[in-house]
Order: C-alpha cells, then sequence, then structure tokens
C-alpha cells in the first residue's frame, strides 16, 4: 500500500499548514492497529494528542482549588460571568507604595543613628566640661580648667625658650 498522502500531510502538518480536517484524516489513520513501521514513530503523538482531547477540568475545579488553599470563592471580590475574577486597578500611590516604605525606614535610621550620635557627643563634650576622663580622639585624657585644650598651645607652653649663649657670656 502507497502512504505517500500521508507522508504529504506529515510534511505540512510538521509546516503548520494543514487544515483541521486534514489533521483529523491523520488522527483517524494513526488510530489504526495497521501503521507501517516507517510512520510508527508519530503514531504515539496522534494517539496521546486524542487522549489529551478528551482530558478537561471539572466545572468546580477553581473552587476545589480554592478550598484547599483555604481560601473561598465569595473572598475574591465577586465573580463574572464566564467564572472570571474582576481585575483591581492599580492606582499610582499603589505601585508607589514600597518605595515610600523604604523611604520612611531610612528616615527612621537617619532619625535614630543622628540621635545616638549627638547623645554620645554631648556626653563627651559633659565630661570635658566636668573635668572627668573621657575617650578623646582615641585616648583617655584627663581635661582640667587649667591647661587649655588645643595641642599646639600646650608643646608651646612645654617648650623652653632658646638661651643665645654667645651673646649671655659677653655681658
Amino acid at each position: 500500500m502507497d502512504y505517500k498522502y500521508i507522508e504529504q500531510l506529515l510534511e505540512r502538518y510538521w509546516e503548520c499548514q494543514t487544515t483541521r480536517e486534514e489533521e483529523a484524516i491523520l488522527r483517524t489513520f494513526f488510530r489504526q492497529e495497521d501503521v507501517p513501521a516507517s510512520l510508527l514513530p508519530y503514531r504515539q503523538l496522534f494517539i496521546e494528542e486524542d487522549i489529551m482531547a478528551g482530558e478537561h477540568l471539572s466545572k468546580d475545579f477553581q473552587d476545589k482549588m480554592l478550598s484547599m488553599v483555604g481560601e473561598e470563592a465569595s473572598l475574591l471580590g465577586g465573580r463574572l460571568e464566564g467564572g472570571c475574577c474582576k481585575a483591581r486597578r492599580l492606582t499610582v500611590v499603589r505601585r508607589l507604595r514600597p518605595f515610600y516604605r523604604a523611604a520612611g525606614l531610612v528616615a527612621i535610621l537617619l532619625t535614630i543613628g543622628n540621635a545616638a550620635h549627638q547623645s554620645f557627643t554631648e556626653d563627651a563634650q559633659q565630661a570635658i566640661d566636668n573635668g572627668q576622663p573621657s575617650m578623646v580622639n582615641g585616648q583617655w585624657s584627663m581635661v582640667n580648667d587649667s591647661v587649655t585644650t588645643q595641642p599646639e598651645q600646650q608643646s608651646a607652653e612645654l617648650t623652653t625658650p632658646t638661651i643665645d649663649t654667645l651673646n649671655a657670656l659677653t655681658r
């Protein structure tokens, strides 16, 4: 038997150029028990296609899935006639809500950091004013009212003036 017509239909099927009637001819052909060995690999494809065409979801599939998840169909905001849910409108405020939250978080963190910095610097300044030991520039130091706090002045006071020995001896 010559199967050239079936082979031509298969070629057109792979190129997506067949009509529904031609696809029905192919399905009917491959449902037969007597298929040549050269076309046998394609048989499973058309048999599976028939099996899958017969499988459909039940009408209450969505309700079953929602009950498994723990939600009821009535909580979805109403249904339309086709069984679809109503779409919500996404406003600009809803779109930017994550950015508002992030900006608020950054503001809170900056406020807390500023308050902590302020309290630590006030404690150090208060310790300096009271003459208590405090950590200044990574070193513990005791600051009194009699000693100036600028290091250039302190080093100038501690150095002894230079004496001109030549002039002092000649006098």
